[in-house]
């Protein structure tokens, strides 16, 4: 005599449906590149080079 247990099964996810005249599939979002000179661009660009060197000597480092 053994216990038996029943297995439940659950029913699948139905696939999303397609609509009528897409058969391309997922395709790439229509974004704009931002328009040149962006102002936030040219100050990230303006690095000082000796800035690491300058932060070590003002912690101690």
């Amino acid at each position: 005599m053994g216990i038996q247990a029943d297995r439940r099964t659950m029913p699948g996810m139905p696939e999303p449906e397609r609509k009528l005249g897409d058969e391309s599939g997922p395709s790439k979002p229509d974004l704009k590149k931002p328009a040149l000179p962006n102002e936030l661009l040219r100050r990230m660009k303006n690095v000082d080079p000796d800035q690491a060197k300058k932060y070590r000597q003002r912690s101690g480092e």
